[in-house]
């Protein structure tokens, strides 16, 4: 039962292969082999308690005795075999290690069977083995095949994945001549290494995971074996010349060709001395050198005085079997018989000179035809061996070898005789450990299995023999281990062992191909794989764990299956408790898991460990402490199945839920609430009005009508039942059981649908209550997801509140003493129901479930005191009843009329009251602007957030909804603006009213306050924000919304600051807020928390520079890009003008105080951000304008993109001390500044003028003045004590350069200095008279017409200074006109004004009359 003989293929057409084979064996057509799938080919695995106890029965031949043989073998000896079913012994047969060809030879003929898939409609699809290839070989009359060996390559195209690329078919001759052969038959190469039979063809290739003695040794290596001496053949040189020959051959018959040139092999040849008789060998490899093995045994050889080398050469094991010796170790030591190389090129020399003489013979004397004769007739030249004797044997005279079998670790081997023993030998040892005795005629072979045990990775061989003559195939665990397994087989059958694999491995790392170095074949063509498991070789048949290891191993593939009768009866036949606890959890992990299975689980194992009541006493006292764990674990398993199927009966039940507009459903949830039925009723109005405003963002969960689809195993891996601990007291038969607190979320609320989804009813919860109580499942779990249930997958009405109701007396009521507690304390149960409830993000869903914990409390404490009223006190019987009489004439209480009397009702009033006020907030979150971008914030609110993140949350979650709702900002300042003026008006309105009537009125009138503006915005933004108000009135005032909204907005571009429009957003809502103080506060934060450093990085990197910072300095140290910088100073600068603006105001204005809402009172938290912002100390003034003149200066040199400017130059050391400290430092304005400073300043503001004329439109017009950069500049230097007069005189300069003549006429009365002016007017006139002159194309006539005393003067003037130096001459007639009336008349000035005035107003004249 643990190891399996698996058919993985057959040979197809079995009796026409042997009819061609060994047509002696089948002499007439009647007779051929036996059929496919007949039945003397059945193979049966021994059962566990076979017997096997007859060596004493075994002659020394290994045959059984005539009298009291064993029985199994009996059966099989009978009369000599058939003569079709003795071909497999007559022929040699080669099997690939892949099994994907096979090679059977008898004499001279050859058969070479391929993989070919096949389908019967009877049977599976098998795998066929087929020939595809037969005929004669050989190399001569007589020459025989004597050996087969099929010998995969390895693929090494990219694509490959580690299969093999094709199988060469290497036959040995009895002439000596080894043949490789394709798997269509073609030859590759022959080559004969020595005279005589090939005995014996075995390859050695390294092999992936085995831990062999001989691990160093990755070489691989072809074995030819022949009665005087081994070859052997590199494997790396050899897979070389197949794959030359192979590409040569398909060359030369693509191009129609047959010549190949195929050079001769390298190899090495050993020598076999004092050898008797050789029948097979075997090459581990290269041995590991050990010192002191060399040095005993040079010194054994030697003598004593002999010198020893310590250096220990490393050397080549080779072993033989035969007789004389029976087994024989050699060493051939490495480098002492390199291949022979040097005889290749004197054959290729001789071949050379034949060819020469051979042709000059046939030239000279004809005699070409003869030569070429007499060489065909000539043998191929053989090379001697180098001798290599025995470095030591196992000497046994009598005792012939027939076979050596090698195991793939290479540390053992196993030989059998003609004694019919088979022989363990250690490898390395050179030792016999066990011999087997009764295997005549035996085949061997090794099969590796790896497993796990101890916690690492293990290799174990176990050994396969098969006795032919007995029909048996035994697996055997070596050294000291017994019989692990046997199958009846039939007699004339054949193991091959391959322990070879892929030729070509150790070039390519990490190949993984699946072989099978044992295959079975039978007589009728079956070939079969043996699967041995690994715990196999933990133990003998006796051992109870391995094989319920192995069972174990089984159930879990019948469980794969889902086999629900295979795993059951797997189950009933472990026999281990720790096996058996392993089996449980493998079925609780299971996806298979069934109640059915679940079942049968519990009925096979119940019995033992949980024993009736009669024998319980000496039954579970006499269990180990596992095995009384397993019997309470199963306990709970059952507990669990029970509940589970009370609920799949509740949620498949036919009973129809009851009308949620039931009257009488009203009267049940009253009494549940402790509310009168009025009160009810408002409270159910509710529903539709909060209910409806559900949130895009809300985590509503719905699963699909049938809840059954949650699976048992599902449902039982939610509990904890493996526990640690036995409960000692079993006096009420019913364990506890935990919940896990690891239950991911998706599987909880699946959980809590399966607990609590079903459909509420009469019948319901009486059996849900019972079910829950005999479950021993904890209550506080259990409420805890019925509260995670109703807040995710309940919409609310009111059969789901009364349900949730019932659920919660129920359990409450269930658990009994540990909901009540003394009036001046808290119960545990309803505390941690309670911190649930202030952590939820579903207010209204925590809203409704703590008005019904209050009310299942207040009935549950008037039941404990006895002062229950009527509906009290029936409370239960009509909860758990839906058929009981109406009472409407009952006198019903309400709690709200109570002053609570327990710290529980007055920790339960604060609850409610809290989530009363939170429900607005909620809905005005949940809430999607109609006509804004459809961009909805993920906004949740619970009361512990409220309470945890202070009394300024409600401001932010507000601001941050405006902000993500995508509203524009100018319509929320009007929109909270309107609501602060709502309030007030109501306030007033509550004061001076008296009487209902008025305050009705009032409150109509305030109702239609809304402004039309707002109402084209959303209709619901004004109503819910105004419900928000009434509970949060000084969270959600103007100033303390806009205060947030401003910081959110600066945050954000802190965190992206490409995005200028953030912080120009955030700088006009700072404007907006109308209280000076809060203003104040808010610019202020926002400088020292994230502006100044921004500006202190653009100074210092501006300054370092010299210019503005490339684009991409900017965005490595500024977090933007380069055109983003201006306007981000443009917004400083705006912050800055309000901080200093506030500053003044504050002097006058009192004070703000803000007072808490109703919310927090009592309650501790840090203040709110409004409350931060009235609390910051008062700036300096004249330290916040040095900051500005700072910006100022950024921003100018960005606006217009000066060069060669440090802004800190502009600064001397006092004023550079003070930058970037706090602004509410204490500094003042004043003192001797430095000439150069003031020389620098001036070249500045000059040069920012100038920027700012040049880029004025050409064709401005008189009315659109000057541009802000020259205001700012003119400000800031009369902030510096700059002359004016030289800044307006440069204005106007720049502005009749750049002939915006009317805007420099406006600037004229600014000038105080005339004179000066004057004279550069008189210059810029010359200029453009120049220009007129040099363009003109009547220049001679305008010559004429000029004044001879102004000539030279106007060729010096250069026109190229001029931006717009065609003016028209009217407007220079002007210019000259403000010029003459700026200068005074004895001025040298004047009189060249005078003779430009003559000139122009000749110009003007004589183009007047052209134009004429």
């Amino acid at each position: 039962m643990s190891c399996l003989l698996d058919q993985i293929a057959a040979i197809g057409n079995t009796t026409e292969v042997v009819q061609w084979l060994c047509p002696h064996l089948t002499p007439s057509g009647s007779q051929g082999s036996p059929s496919i799938g007949s039945t003397s080919s059945q193979l049966t695995a021994s059962e566990w308690n076979e017997e096997w106890e007859d060596w004493g029965d075994m002659d020394p031949g290994g045959g059984p005795k005539p009298e009291g043989g064993d029985n199994s073998t009996a059966t099989h000896s009978s009369s000599s075999p058939q003569p079709e079913t003795s071909w497999l012994a007559e022929c040699y047969i080669a099997a690939s290690p892949t099994s994907d060809l096979m090679a059977v030879g008898f004499k001279n003929r050859l058969a070479i069977l391929s993989r070919r898939w096949e389908s019967y409609a009877e049977e599976e699809n098998k795998m066929r083995l087929v020939v595809t290839w037969r005929g004669t070989v050989g190399y001569g009359a007589s020459d025989e095949i004597n050996a087969i060996l099929c010998l995969p390559l390895l693929s090494q195209k990219q694509s490959s994945t580690g299969g093999p690329d094709w199988t060469c078919v290497i036959v040995g001759f009895t002439s000596g001549y080894v043949a490789m052969y394709t798997e269509c038959g073609l030859v590759l190469l022959s080559q004969i290494f020595e005279e005589g039979p090939v005995l014996s063809l075995k390859c050695r290739t390294m092999t992936d995971g085995s831990r062999a003695v001989l691990s160093q040794d990755t070489s691989e290596e072809l074995i030819i074996l022949y009665p005087r001496s081994i070859t052997t053949i590199d494997g790396f040189s050899l897979f070389q010349t197949l794959r030359g020959c192979r590409n040569q051959v398909a060359k030369a018959a693509a191009s129609g060709g047959e010549n190949v040139s195929v050079p001769p092999l390298g190899y090495k040849k050993w020598g076999l001395v004092d050898q008797g008789m050789v029948m097979d060998c075997a090459g581990p490899g290269v041995t590991p050198p050990y010192l002191y093995d060399h040095l005993a045994q040079t010194s054994l050889a030697k003598g004593f005085n002999h010198m020893v080398s310590s250096g220990v050469p490393a050397s080549s094991l080779l072993l033989t079997v035969g007789r004389i010796p029976f087994i024989g170790f050699l060493y051939a030591q490495e480098g002492s018989a390199p291949p022979f190389v040097a005889d290749v090129a004197l054959l290729y020399a001789s071949k050379l000179k034949d060819a020469l003489v051979s042709a000059a013979s046939g030239w000279l004397f004809g005699r070409g035809k003869n030569r070429e004769a007499e060489k065909s007739k000539e043998k191929p030249k053989i090379e001697p061996a180098t001798p290599l004797p025995y470095k030591w044997s196992v000497p046994d005279k009598r005792r012939t070898g027939l076979s050596l079998s090698l195991a793939p670790g290479r540390r053992l081997a196993a030989v059998t005789d003609d004694f019919g023993r088979v022989t363990l030998i250690d490898v390395q040892r050179g030792v016999a450990l066990r011999m087997w005795k009764g295997y005549r005629d035996a085949d061997c072979g090794w099969l590796e299995v790896e497993g796990e045990w101890g916690g690492m990775k293990r290799q174990v061989a176990f050994l396969l023999i098969y006795a032919p003559r007995r029909g048996l195939l035994e697996v055997w665990t070596p050294q000291q281990g017994p019989r692990v397994a046997a199958f009846n087989v039939p007699k004339h059958a054949r193991l091959l062992y391959t322990p070879h694999t892929l030729l070509g491995v150790n070039s390519v790392r990490g190949v993984r191909c699946k072989v099978f170095p044992v295959l079975f074949v039978t007589p009728d063509g079956q070939i079969s794989e043996v699967i041995v498991p690994f715990h196999m070789a933990l133990g003998g048949k006796t051992s109870k764990r391995a094989r319920d290891l192995h069972l174990l191993k089984t159930l879990k593939s019948h469980l794969r299956n889902n086999n629900e009768e295979e795993v059951l009866k797997t189950v009933s036949e472990i026999k281990t408790s720790g096996v058996r606890k392993q089996a449980v959890q493998a079925l609780i992990l299971s996806q298979h898991l069934t109640s059915s299975l679940l079942q049968g689980l519990l009925d096979i194992f119940l019995p033992v460990y949980c024993p009736g009541a009669e024998e319980e006493k000496d039954g579970v006292q006499s269990q180990d402490h596992e095995s009384r764990l397993l019997g309470q674990q199963l306990l709970r398993l059952k507990q669990l199945l029970q509940l589970y199927m009370v609920l799949v009966e509740l949620h498949t039940s036919r009973e129809a839920s009851p009308d949620p507009d039931d009257e009488t459903l009203v009267l049940q949830l009253a009494r549940l609430l402790v509310l009168t039925p009025a009160e009810t009723k408002a409270f159910l109005s509710t529903f539709e009005h909060y209910a409806n405003s559900k949130t895009t963002n809300s985590k509503k969960v719905r699963f699909s009508d049938s809840s059954v689809n949650f699976s048992i195993g599902s449902f039982i891996r939610c509990w904890d039942v493996t526990v640690g601990s036995l409960v000692k007291d079993l006096a009420n038969k019913t364990l506890p059981v935990n919940m896990k607190e690891d239950i991911q979320q998706e599987k909880r609320l699946r959980l809590g649908e399966f607990l609590y989804g079903w459909a509420w009813h009469s019948e319901s919860m009486k059996k849900f209550s019972q079910a829950i109580e005999e479950s021993g499942s904890n209550l506080e779990s259990l409420l805890h997801v019925a509260l995670h249930h109703w807040s995710l997958c309940c919409s609310p009405d009111t059969v789901s509140a009364l349900h949730l109701g019932t659920i919660f007396y129920c359990l409450s009521t269930l658990a009994g003493e540990k909901v009540l507690c003394d009036i001046s304390q808290l119960s545990p149960w309803w505390s941690s129901v309670r911190d649930k409830l202030v952590a939820s993000t579903q207010p209204y869903q925590a809203y409704i479930a703590s008005l019904l914990c209050r009310g299942v409390h207040a009935n549950l404490e008037a039941r404990l005191h006895s002062t229950v009223t009527e509906n009290a006190l029936h409370f239960k019987k009509d909860i758990i009843q839906t058929n009981a009489e109406d009472d409407t004439d009952h006198k019903y209480l309400s709690l709200n009329d109570w002053e609570g009397l327990s710290m529980e009702m007055v920790e339960w009033n604060l609850v409610i009251g809290q989530l009363e006020c939170l429900l607005p907030l909620n809905q005005f979150l949940s809430l999607v602007p109609e006509n804004g971008p459809q961009r909805q914030p993920k906004l949740e609110v619970s009361v512990k957030d409220l309470l945890d993140k202070g009394k300024g949350y409600v401001a932010e979650l507000v601001a941050n909804w405006f902000i993500g709702s995508g509203m524009d900002h100018e319509c929320v300042v009007q929109l909270v603006r309107k609501q602060d003026e709502l309030r007030r008006l109501e306030k007033e309105a509550l004061e001076k009213m008296d009487d209902d009537s008025g305050q009705t009125d009032q409150m109509e009138v305030t109702s239609d306050s809304v402004p039309n503006d707002l109402k084209q915005i959303d209709g619901k933004i004004a109503e819910f924000l105004k419900n928000v108000s009434k509970k949060f009135p000084n969270s959600v005032a103007a100033d303390s919304v806009l205060t947030n909204m401003s910081w959110e907005l600066v945050a954000a571009w802190n965190k992206a600051r490409d995005d200028t429009n953030l912080i120009s957003q955030a700088v006009k809502l700072v404007g907006s807020i109308r209280n000076s103080h809060i203003r104040h506060g808010v610019s202020l934060m926002l400088w020292e928390t994230w502006v100044s450093q921004f500006v202190q990085l653009t100074t210092s990197l501006m300054d370092k520079v010299g210019r503005i910072p490339k684009d991409r300095l900017c965005r490595r140290d500024l977090g933007l890009g380069e055109h983003n910088l201006a306007p981000v100073l443009q917004a400083v600068l705006t912050l800055l003008e309000q901080i200093m603006e506030a500053n003044v105001v504050c002097e006058v204005e009192k004070p703000l105080v803000i007072p808490a809402d109703s919310f927090w009172s009592g309650q501790e938290g840090s203040p709110a951000l409004v409350e931060l912002t009235v609390m910051q100390k008062m700036t300096c003034y004249d330290l916040v304008y040095q900051h500005y003149q700072l910006v100022s200066v950024l921003y100018l040199v960005t606006q217009h993109g000066l060069k060669s400017v440090r802004p800190l130059t502009y600064f001397d050391g006092k004023d550079r001390s003070v930058l970037f400290k706090p602004l509410t430092t204490s500094w003042t304005i004043g003192g001797h500044t430095d000439p150069t400073v003031i020389k620098a300043r001036l070249a500045l503001l000059c040069r920012v003028i100038t920027a700012a004329v040049s880029s004025l439109p050409d064709t401005t017009e008189y009315n659109q003045g000057d541009s802000l950069s020259i205001r700012q500049a003119i400000d800031l230097g009369r902030a510096w004590g700059t002359s004016l007069d030289v800044l307006h005189r440069h204005h106007i300069c720049e502005l009749y350069t750049s002939g915006l003549d009317k805007l420099a006429e406006e600037e004229l009365p600014t000038i105080s200095d005339a004179t000066l002016l004057g004279s550069q007017l008189v210059l810029i006139a010359g200029q453009r008279l120049n220009y007129q002159l040099e363009n003109s194309p009547r220049t001679a006539h305008h010559l004429a017409l000029t004044s001879p005393t102004i000539t030279e003067w106007i060729k010096s003037c250069d026109a190229g200074s001029l931006r717009c130096p065609a003016a028209p001459l009217g407007s220079t007639v002007t210019l000259l006109t403000h010029a003459l009336s700026l200068l005074p008349e004895d001025a040298q000035e004047h009189k060249m004004a005078t003779a430009l005035y003559d000139t122009l107003t000749a110009f003007v004249k004589d183009q007047s009359n052209a134009d004429k």
